[in-house]
């Protein structure tokens, strides 16, 4: 009997220990970006760091970085050809928090490229980050969308889309509505915008996000408040109107971010799924994926 208890008590205790991560940070992303490892060089040049990773299926992947500083690089992929090539820009999410980076989008950045369009993935600076959260982070998203235009690469940069997850979704949202911030705020005059912007569980209001306490305190922290301390942190992170083509996807059985914040989004197109979770939308295998893709008009 007493051997018998101790195999209980052992077997509880490893249990404990492998449910400690928050949902989706270690197991998710790790699944995800372990199927996408390269292989990099360096080399260097006076305008910017370029890192040449192995081809995936003649796909070329330049490491670049947008700006001074450890996260301010991310990996452009171009597909072979001569182009000019259309453009996707992804945008991680992670609620605006250190721990997470582009690897998240790593494998749909794959796999749009292979299918013949060019790909802007790149990481910023999260809260817990020095610099990181307002205004920082929104800068780092406009200065890296805005560094594609220095760049000797066959883009065309009048075909463009965002497609963010998550809080990323809110950062692609925001993205595209640069236009009407003012003067003096953080990512105004924008030199690329997007036609489509694709919000994948995206959270859309940062107010009722706030109240929600959705992230523990996530939209607090990345703004340095709630609406009543922060107000013109809220004013200026809240997406602004765009001309833009608005894409939903979202999964009903996300509880990470609840699908209720997708109803915000009210002209945009909607991509559901009745089973999918918050992680199921980065499987380039996905449904919801596929659905995407074929909504972009992407084979």
């Amino acid at each position: 009997m007493r051997v018998f208890c101790v195999f209980l008590v052992s077997c509880f205790i490893i249990s404990s220990c492998g449910t400690n991560s928050e949902i989706g940070q270690t197991s998710v992303s790790g699944d995800l970006t372990t199927q996408h490892v390269e292989t990099t060089t360096t080399t260097t040049t006076t305008t910017t760091t370029t890192t040449t990773s192995v081809p995936v299926d003649g796909v070329r992947v330049e490491r670049i970085q947008y700006e001074d500083g450890l996260w301010n690089a991310g990996n452009l992929r171009i597909p072979p050809g001569e182009g000019p090539f259309p453009v996707l820009v992804f945008i991680h999410g992670g609620f605006w928090k250190a721990g997470f980076n582009e690897t998240l989008m790593t494998g749909l950045a794959d796999d749009a490229a292979n299918r013949g369009v060019a790909t802007w993935n790149f990481d910023y600076r999260a809260v817990g980050i020095p610099g990181g959260g307002y205004p920082g982070t929104l800068e780092d998203v406009a200065k890296a969308i805005d560094y594609l235009t220095e760049l000797d690469e066959p883009l065309d940069l009048d075909d463009v889309t965002f497609i963010g997850h998550s809080a990323g979704g809110h950062l692609a949202l925001w993205a595209a509505g640069r236009s009407g911030l003012g003067e003096e705020d953080p990512g105004s005059n924008p030199k690329v915008l997007p036609h489509t912007v694709v919000a994948q569980a995206a959270v859309v209001d940062l107010y009722v996000a706030a109240e929600d306490n959705l992230g523990r305190g996530a939209v607090q922290a990345f703004l340095g408040g709630g609406p009543e301390e922060v107000p013109e942190h809220y004013r200026v992170a809240t997406p602004g109107v765009t001309e833009a083509r608005i894409i939903a996807v979202h999964g009903r059985y996300d509880l990470t971010v609840p699908i209720s914040q997708s109803d915000f989004l009210v002209d945009a197109e909607g991509i559901f799924n009745d089973t999918a979770t918050h992680f199921d939308i980065l499987n380039p295998r996905h449904d919801l994926w596929i659905r995407t893709l074929d909504a972009l008009d992407i084979s």
